[in-house]
């Protein structure tokens, strides 16, 4: 009998330190803000994440926002700062972060392509009617990169043509756009010749597919004259002091959200896609090294 009632008080015990250890998190942060860049327009993406906003809002018991900046580098800021719990990014946004800040971020998850694949291509893009079929053809003329901190649009192309002996800078004339809608919609009426972006095979997700989807681009339009090889996947990233029981609900919600509503987990990872599935640093380390290489480019230069 004492041995019955010894195992019950352990057992409510154990229940009551694990549901105290749930609510830990819930007592520091009264609310969870997510950090995204626009891939259509600010409106539009506020719009497009509501709905995952209100999903993960009743999943985890509190007040989920959506915080939008520009660039990669105002949602990875805001993280570092404690201004946010969360953001997608891209792999060469956190690594720069991850640099920057000595380990103080790191990767939850990311999204698989539509086949359940990792990674992604940086492509390089002209309109469709344009008589460039080659990189080489473009030489001299406005190929535009977005801005710093992207993978696809800036740091692989940058880092790819100056190993093939054709930097970017140089071989081409190379304005920064500002952004991936920015460099398609720029193509597509003539400011630019051409331009780096990214999609997933088949056009599964990515600036490509958002842009189709949303009736911005009809693929036809354009054409990839050159693509990387694949890339790490954009991960969504938390600061590495989180608290546990708070990560561990985040990477739960975002690794079933395609099981229990597969529209969300499309609108998050910006296409079609077989879900979400954790991710650490480790899947980014080449990415860092490719960091380290761009730094010593533009030291030598």
């Amino acid at each position: 009998m004492l041995r019955k009632t010894l195992l019950t008080s352990v057992l409510v015990l154990a229940v009551s330190s694990t549901s105290a250890l749930a609510q830990n998190w819930r007592e520091k942060y009264k609310e969870i803000s997510f950090g995204v860049i626009p891939v259509e327009t600010q409106t539009q993406t506020s719009s497009t994440m509501d709905g995952f906003a209100a999903y993960a809002s009743k999943k985890l018991g509190v007040p989920v926002k959506i915080f939008t900046a520009t660039e990669f580098i105002g949602i990875n800021n805001a993280l570092v700062a404690g201004q946010i719990q969360m953001a997608w990014t891209s792999p060469s946004a956190y690594s720069g972060s991850w640099l920057d800040c000595n380990g103080c971020v790191k990767p939850l998850v990311t999204a698989t392509d539509q086949d359940g694949n990792l990674g992604y291509n940086s492509v390089l893009i002209v309109k469709a009617g344009s008589p460039y079929q080659k990189f080489e053809d473009l030489a001299g003329k406005s190929v535009a990169r977005t801005e710093p901190n992207s993978q696809s649009g800036y740091l692989v192309p940058t880092v790819e043509f100056n190993k093939m002996g054709k930097p970017v800078d140089s071989f081409f004339k190379s304005p920064v756009s500002g952004g991936h809608t920015q460099s398609v919609l720029g193509v597509l009426n003539g400011t630019y010749e051409a331009a780096f972006t990214w999609t997933t095979k088949g056009d599964g997700y990515g600036q490509i597919r958002t842009m189709i989807d949303k009736g911005m681009l009809k693929r036809d339009q354009i054409r990839v004259i050159w693509e990387s090889n694949l890339v790490p996947p954009p991960p969504i990233i938390v600061r590495a002091d989180m608290p546990k029981d708070l990560e561990a609900e985040l990477r739960d919600l975002f690794i079933n959200l395609h099981k229990e509503n597969m529209a969300l987990a499309e609108a998050v990872a910006k296409g079609k896609t077989k879900g979400f599935v954790p991710v650490d640093h480790s899947a980014y380390e080449t990415t860092v090294e490719m960091r380290k290489q761009l730094k010593d480019q533009r030291k030598k230069s």
